[in-house]
């Protein structure tokens, strides 16, 4: 990133990883990978915290589940710029449409004078932009 002007940043996703033991559940003994830790050098160079373990050190929740496999894992989540965690009333999961994996749910409460117009709508010719 280099873009020091950003500073509210959230970023989200399948990161097929764990960050902490307490993440995973079964299959073979959870230990640090070197793409987890490529991840947490990332989340401490710009300033990202893992923000539902921020809110709930100690709860286990799981995002991914393989029946077959016999493992539940935490690996779909926010990563939240310090600036933002303040914003953050509340992050869960909700049933999705996919079958192995848990929506995850951002609650925001945005504390700042300035008020936009209210309304954004993604500009969807980007997509198709390889710039």
């Amino acid at each position: 990133m280099s873009h020091p002007e950003i500073s509210n940043l959230i970023v989200a996703g399948d990161w097929n990883v764990t960050l902490q033991a307490i993440d995973k559940k079964g299959g073979i003994h959870w230990r640090p990978t070197l793409y987890r830790n490529n991840i947490i050098a990332i989340m401490d160079d710009i300033g990202l915290i893992d923000v539902f373990r921020k809110l709930y050190p100690n709860e286990r929740s799981f995002t991914y589940e393989s029946k077959s496999l016999k493992v539940r894992s935490r690996i779909d989540f926010f990563l939240v710029s310090k600036s933002v965690e303040n914003w953050v009333v509340k992050t869960n999961t909700k049933v999705s449409n996919a079958p192995d994996h848990k929506a995850v749910v951002l609650d925001l409460k945005i504390l700042t004078e300035k008020r936009g117009p209210g309304l954004w709508k993604f500009n969807n010719s980007v997509v198709g932009d390889n710039e």
